[in-house]
Formats: structure tokens, C-alpha cells, sequence
């Protein structure tokens, strides 16, 4: 049996690895029944907490905005339909719907041409306006933005809002390296200057932003003996992403715009609206695994920004944050020991306290939410994140946790089913380790494993007769 002081002494000695000496480890682990806390180590300290950042905007989203929440995409026609023409702008007025996929937009094209409409005289504008710039989060590395990871946000973005595409080396070396689209496309604009490296030597690739403000170049080299090398990249904008998408599903119903596909211009609103459609959205409360078990930071950001939009009609990350902040106060939690700069954790400005992140999630178990937002995180050994992971273990098919991933950034919260049946909240934060990922990932499972086979000794007794549970955690480091 795993008591509470063998417990401790098991996390101590997994603490004094010599791959931990120069890294700053937090850690608080609590019952969720009683909320004695079994183990702490730099429980107040601040942490960048990467992707456990989502735990936060999870939890606010689905408190605030309930999680039969939905939103809706309405395509607008500026003019009148006759003899299978639409007399004006075919307008896709985005409300911020973040599983909106390819799917969504072939069922868009459907019911246009089930309104009789076979040609748009004018153009197709994509509107997502309703959340306003920047695309980006504030502290996001100017390297992720081209990614697939990185994309930004509107209000009308496609999910998944990345392109995938592949490099090709060269058939000597030196030569240059070959961009080609696999999905999703079309290729974002990109100067590639990639070139053909000596053969087994490894992939060194970076994006370059240029200072004058032109497209971003690939730069670096793939080796010679490659096949090839997968890349998943941001679109030019989310927005323009989703109306040339909308543009080929037309296409494929034979609906043809006579205008240009673009997006809409400063200050321009459709005006003489003679017809429209709209399409509601899945439920916040099945958007939450799509966010939660791989780590989706674009549907992060466009819950954040729906947060302010409900809170004052301006769908900011700001005003999105501000809601997080308050609820956060409601919750017990103090001033600034969640201090989140985006949804998603990609931002290294974010700072989180373990203490307050486990306080977080164990006001969670108490909700009546509790557990479709338990069934949203990545289960050990499973899915999500968590599914090469702890297998074989106790803690396999048992421990819930939120991941989260930067360059020397590793963080892992949640909840695990001690062997007592008593549910433990824990929250585990590594920052500046010099190692490897992976060693900093093994760490982690040797400290969480051992939370399932922690179990509670019972005091002789008849159970009204038997002393309360004391407080006596923490290490004292």
C-alpha cells in the first residue's frame, strides 16, 4: 500500500533526478473528496503552463456560455434570385463557429443551389469579422505563425484551418528543394529557398520573416536520401482559406461566381439582403474533446474571443480574457495566480500557480458539468495527447490530464483514480529543463504513476469514530 508519506518519499526521490537539477518543478497533488493535500513542491510559484492553459479556457467557456451552446455561419444574398441567378454578392457571414469543416460548406453550396441559384453575378465575400484582429495571441513566437499550429483567427475559419503539403529534395545536392500541395490547399504564399543536404544528415528547416513585410521564406535543407518531409502549414488567412474552400464546393454544384472570391473590405456590409440561410453549429458541449484531447490552440483562441462576445458584443481576445479573469476571481482563485495572456497556451507570457490550477480543477468536480468536461480530457494509454503514454501502468486507461508542450515547457493536470477509489487532482509544471523532451515527459509519468497507487490508510474504528483526515502535505522544498 502507497500511504501518504510513502507517497511523498516516492516523489521526492523521483524530484532529485539529475535530469531535473536545473529545471523548476511544481507540483501539488489533493484529494478532490476532502481536499487534504497530499504532496506540494513550489506550490505558489508561477509557471508558463503551455497547453494547460485550455484546462482554463475549457472550464470558463463551458460555465459561461453552457455547453448547449452553438453558433451560427449564414450565407446572405445582396440581391434578388431570378432565372437561376443571384443579382448581386454571395456573402459568408461567419459567428465564430469553430468545428466549421468542408463538410459544412458542401452542405452551404447544397442549399444555395436548392434555392434555384446556378450563377452569382457578383462576388463571394467571406466576412469573420465578428472577432476583430490581431489573428494572433499576444506573445506568440513570430516562428509558429506559419504553421498549422500557429494559424490565426476569425470569426470564419475552417477546422482543420492548416494546409499539408511536402518537401521534396532535389535530385543533387545543393539543389533546391520542392514544395507540393497535398491537402487543404491552396499553398499559402511562401518564398521556399529549401535546399537538397548531404544524404543522412538531419532536417533543419525555419521560417524567415522577411523586413520588408513580404511572404515569409522556407529556409534550410532536407537530405538528399529523403522521400520526403511532411509539413503542416498556416493558410495566408483564415477567412480567405474558408471562401476559396466555399468556392470549389460551388464549384462542385455547378454553381458559378462571376465576381471575385475575397474577403470583405473595411467598412463594407452586405446591403440589400434578399435572401439568406443559416447553419447552426455542433454544441460547445461536443467541441470540447475536439479542443481538449489533441490540443487544439485555433479552438482555443475562438472560445476566448466567443467569451467576449457574450460579455459586451466585442469578440476580442481581450474581452475574452477579461470574462476568464472574473470568473476565475469567482471561483476563490486569486489575482494573478492565473494570469493568461491567450486561449491556448502558445503564449509564454501566460504564468499559472500549481496550487491554483489544482483549486481550479477541483472547483470543476464539484460542478454539475464536471463530467462531460472529465470526458473531453485525454485519457493515459487511450487517446487524445496521453495515448502513447503510461501504458502498461496503473495509471493506464485511469489518469485524465491536459498536456502542454513548449521548447523546455512541460505540464501535465488533471485527475487520476487512486486505488482507494478516491479521486486526486494534481497539477504538474516543468519549466527550464535542459534535457530532452522526452526525458521531461518520462519524469512526468514516474511522478504521476505514482498518484494511482497512492491509498488512503483507514484509522481503526467504526468510520464516525475515526479522526479526520489532517493536512500534513508538502515536502518542504
Amino acid at each position: 500500500m502507497t500511504g501518504p508519506e510513502e507517497l511523498r518519499r516516492r516523489l521526492r526521490r523521483i524530484l532529485r533526478e539529475p535530469s531535473l537539477t536545473r529545471a523548476h518543478v511544481g507540483l501539488v497533488v489533493q484529494v478532490a473528496e476532502t481536499g487534504r493535500i497530499l504532496f506540494e513542491r513550489a506550490p505558489h510559484r508561477r509557471f508558463v503552463p503551455a497547453s494547460n492553459t485550455k484546462i482554463v479556457t475549457g472550464a470558463v467557456a463551458l460555465h459561461q456560455l453552457g455547453a448547449d451552446h452553438r453558433w451560427e455561419t449564414r450565407l446572405v444574398g445582396t440581391g434578388p434570385i431570378r432565372d437561376g441567378t443571384l443579382r448581386g454578392d454571395l456573402w459568408v457571414v461567419g459567428g465564430g463557429d469553430p468545428l466549421l469543416g468542408r463538410d459544412d460548406l458542401g452542405a452551404l453550396a447544397d442549399r444555395l443551389r436548392q434555392a434555384g441559384v446556378r450563377r452569382v453575378n457578383g462576388d463571394l465575400v467571406g466576412d469573420g469579422r465578428r472577432y476583430p484582429g490581431p489573428q494572433w495571441g499576444s506573445g506568440w513566437m513570430w516562428t509558429d505563425v506559419y504553421t498549422g499550429w500557429g494559424a490565426g483567427i476569425s470569426a470564419l475559419r475552417l477546422d482543420p484551418g492548416r494546409i499539408r503539403a511536402s518537401l521534396l529534395p532535389g535530385p543533387a545536392m545543393g539543389d533546391s528543394a520542392r514544395l507540393v500541395l497535398r491537402a487543404g490547399g491552396p499553398l499559402p504564399t511562401i518564398r521556399n529557398r529549401a535546399r537538397t543536404g548531404p544524404p543522412g544528415s538531419d532536417v533543419r528547416l525555419d521560417f524567415v520573416p522577411d523586413p520588408r513585410f513580404e511572404p515569409p521564406a522556407l529556409e534550410g535543407w532536407i537530405p538528399a536520401d529523403a522521400d520526403s518531409v511532411d509539413l503542416y502549414l498556416a493558410p495566408d488567412h483564415p477567412t480567405t482559406h474558408v471562401v476559396e474552400a466555399l468556392a470549389d464546393s460551388l464549384a462542385g454544384e455547378d454553381v458559378r461566381i462571376a465576381g471575385e472570391v475575397r474577403r470583405a473590405r473595411r467598412g463594407e456590409e452586405p446591403s440589400g439582403v434578399a435572401w439568406t440561410d443559416t447553419l447552426r453549429s455542433d454544441s460547445l458541449g461536443a467541441v470540447l474533446p475536439e479542443l481538449l484531447k489533441p490540443s487544439d490552440n485555433q479552438i482555443a483562441e475562438m472560445l476566448v474571443r466567443a467569451l467576449g462576445v457574450e460579455e459586451d458584443d466585442r469578440g476580442t481576445a481581450e474581452a475574452g480574457l477579461g470574462v476568464v479573469e472574473d470568473q476565475l476571481q469567482e471561483w476563490g482563485i486569486e489575482a494573478g495566480a492565473i494570469d493568461l495572456n491567450d486561449g491556448s497556451g502558445m503564449s509564454r507570457y501566460n504564468q499559472v500557480t500549481p496550487a491554483a490550477m489544482t483549486r481550479l480543477l477541483r472547483r470543476l468536480w464539484q460542478l454539475p458539468d464536471y463530467d462531460l468536461f472529465r470526458d473531453a480530457l485525454p485519457v493515459a494509454a487511450d487517446d487524445g495527447t496521453l495515448e502513447g503514454r503510461l501504458l502498461g501502468t496503473p495509471a493506464a486507461n485511469n489518469l485524465l490530464g491536459k498536456t502542454g508542450s513548449l521548447s523546455s515547457v512541460r505540464a501535465l493536470s488533471g485527475y487520476v483514480r487512486a486505488g482507494d477509489g478516491t479521486t486526486l487532482v494534481y497539477s504538474l509544471l516543468l519549466n527550464g529543463y535542459d534535457g530532452s523532451g522526452d526525458v521531461a515527459i518520462a519524469m512526468e509519468d514516474l511522478m504521476v504513476e505514482q498518484l494511482s497507487l497512492y491509498r488512503r490508510p483507514v484509522a481503526p474504528g467504526w468510520p464516525g469514530e475515526r479522526p479526520p483526515e489532517e493536512d500534513d502535505g508538502g515536502d518542504g522544498g
